[in-house]
């Protein structure tokens, strides 16, 4: 099924707040900015913005708002460092299933700020750092291996959500 809307129009329907960044959904933010609107967003939403294709700076904004070293993430979503590079000189989008990575860490950086802005006051609190820290770190729910280690895949990418989703509700995770 085709689609007319643009991915400029998915980012807005994504992030609706006046202030952020037009164009970027990755924008860093520390008071529920973007990545919590990505979060947020309609499956729909996210479903075009991956079938479009995600501009392929988005992820060195991602490595920035990480704070971890471009190949290191890169290789834990499955992506070439130098086909990504390319495409950011060139101006290209990812593909449809790098998007769909790329675009999945962004979300578990929303639900992060989700968590955070349910459970009491976000000001201050740097949510990208915060799950950069946590998904090098082994987690016993996923047997000893860090969430970084399963975000090459889909399903692993919604175990590392899952994971999550049991810190908030207080279960081991």
């Amino acid at each position: 099924m085709a689609t007319s809307a643009t991915y400029s129009d998915n980012v807005r329907t994504a992030r609706p707040k006046a202030g952020t960044s037009r164009g970027s959904i990755l924008a860093k933010s520390k008071t529920g900015g973007g990545y919590h609107e990505l979060f947020a967003a309609s499956p729909q939403a996210r479903i075009a913005m991956i079938r479009q294709g995600v501009p392929a700076i988005e992820a060195k904004r991602l490595v920035q708002a990480l704070g971890v070293e471009q190949k290191v993430f890169y290789q834990a979503l499955g992506l070439k460092t130098a086909t990504v590079n390319r495409k950011i000189t060139q101006s290209e989008q990812l593909a449809s299933d790098e998007s769909e990575r790329l675009l999945g860490v962004a979300r578990l950086i929303g639900q992060v700020e989700a968590i955070v802005a349910e459970s009491g006051d976000p000001k201050g609190f740097d949510a990208p750092e915060w799950l950069s820290r946590w998904l090098r770190e082994p987690l016993p729910a996923l047997g000893g291996t860090p969430p970084m280690a399963l975000l090459d895949t889909m399903e692993g990418q919604a175990m590392v959500a899952e994971a999550l989703a049991r810190i908030q509700s207080g279960a081991y995770a």
